[in-house]
């Protein structure tokens, strides 16, 4: 659905526009990242721990907390677009899209219940929910002619209602109002002060590139990295939203059983591994398609920026599964000196390339920033404990099947669409040839198959 109307606003908007309502939707992310400080996920974790009035009580404050630094980044957001010249629209919807995501925030506290009650059908069909309600909206304002100021108003209509609903389903733990107990506040940010700046370090490092190409490079090139960025945008929520749903799992196991915690955590990054190379591929040989089908005509250079992002979602996915094992074990320095390098890969790299190459400098950049987190959260986390290293056989394996997919897709040299679903067949064929799918994953898989053939007529 995100893509499907990206493909229609993109349309109606074309580069320019395009280019500032990406550049403002990142900058409007980057605050509300920021002001979580990691109070989200770690909140999470401590409510999985607490008993329910404690727990009440501890969700409450993080709400608080989380309304005043919301409320103070979007000020500091807006400021910040009119020093940096953007133009009125730009500057007024900055503080318009920064309304939809203080209600973003109000649901993220209101859900953690829901996901520490493992109620993740709920978590899915509210997140679902949402897209399609901003999808729709969407489309509608491109139909009727709408110019950019509207389209950075999408969540505010399309909030209000999940708020309600999920205050229905979640009972008396999801209707939560802030509280204000300041002591309280000040002993949860010291709790995650490292996890904090991990966090905002985090952010920083993949959003800046929009940023970045708005500052250094023409309006032109900051359209062509927008519609890269947005395609990968719309992948990359895909991977905390699969491993969250573990965290607190995880996050009993490594306080219990350690024993548990390795196999499980083990078992996750085997399984994003896999998930992570064939999104990848799919991606990258069908970038082509996914430019034309969300941008059309006169966007062509952003398909070779949108391959070079797509090589980034390996690291994506990965870091995904590592970084929220590290959580579950209380490490939270090791992530934040992993953030702390891939915002320096962002900066070192970035300038020079971005002012020499554009778009596809900033894609360029943001893959060796992902892989780079990939890498520093997977040495942080396996150093000193063999059991939870992949093993090198598996690894071979998983990239075998990467690159015999490959090879249809190269001599048969078919169209953008084929390409995809050649080498997405050919990569699942590669997996069970070679055995690179765990037997306990495959066994999960074929108990689902026969649940559902046991509950069908």
């Amino acid at each position: 659905m995100t893509v499907a109307s990206s493909a229609v606003v993109i349309r109606h908007l074309g580069v320019v526009d395009t280019g500032r309502l990406v550049t403002v939707i990142a900058l409007v992310t980057i605050v509300g990242s920021i002001s979580d400080l990691g109070l989200s996920s770690s909140g999470v974790r401590e409510y999985s721990l607490r008993t329910d009035e404690d727990g009440r009580r501890f969700l409450r404050n993080l709400l608080g907390l989380r309304m005043v630094l919301t409320l103070s980044g979007l000020l500091v957001a807006v400021a910040f677009a009119a020093a940096a010249n953007y133009t009125e629209a730009m500057v007024l919807g900055t503080g318009i899209a920064g309304l939809g995501i203080l209600l973003v925030v109000l649901h993220q506290s209101q859900s953690i219940p829901l996901h520490v009650s493992l109620r993740f059908g709920w978590v899915a069909t509210l997140q679902l929910l949402l897209q399609v309600g901003v999808a729709v909206e969407a489309v509608l304002l491109a139909l009727a002619g709408a110019g950019l100021l509207p389209f950075f108003a999408l969540q505010l209509p399309v909030m209000v209602p999940i708020l309600i609903v999920t205050a229905l389903i979640g009972g008396r733990e999801t209707r939560l109002l802030p509280a204000v107990d300041v002591a309280e506040w000040r002993r949860m940010l010291l709790r995650i002060a490292s996890f904090s700046i991990a966090v905002v370090l985090f952010v920083l490092y993949f959003r800046l590139a929009q940023i970045m190409v708005s500052l250094l490079s023409t309006e032109v090139e900051t359209g062509y990295f927008g519609v890269s960025f947005r395609v990968l945008e719309s992948l990359t929520v895909i991977p905390p939203l699969l491993v969250s749903s573990a965290l607190p799992i995880l996050s009993r196991a490594a306080k219990n059983d350690r024993d548990r915690f390795a196999f499980a955590s083990r078992r996750l990054a085997e399984a994003m591994l896999i998930a992570g190379l064939g999104t990848a591929l799919i991606l990258f040989l069908g970038a082509e398609l996914a430019v034309d089908l969300v941008a059309g005509a006169g966007f062509e250079p952003s398909v070779e920026g949108l391959r070079l992002l797509a090589l980034a979602l390996v690291g994506t996915f990965m870091a995904s599964a590592r970084g929220y094992a590290l959580l579950a074990l209380d490490h939270l320095r090791p992530i934040l000196v992993s953030n702390a390098i891939a915002l320096a890969v962002v900066f070192l790299a970035g300038v020079p390339l971005i002012q020499a190459h554009g778009a596809t400098g900033a894609a360029i950049t943001l893959m060796v920033a992902e892989l780079t987190l990939a890498a520093c959260y997977e040495v942080a986390l396996t150093r000193g404990w063999r059991e939870l290293r992949l093993p090198l056989g598996f690894v071979a394996r998983v990239a075998a099947a990467g690159l015999l997919a490959t090879v249809p897709v190269f001599v048969l040299g078919p169209s953008a669409v084929v390409m995809a679903a050649v080498g997405a067949g050919a990569y699942c064929g590669a997996l069970l040839v070679l055995g690179a799918i765990p037997e306990d994953l495959r066994g999960a898989l074929a108990d689902g198959r026969r649940s559902e053939g046991m509950e069908s007529p």
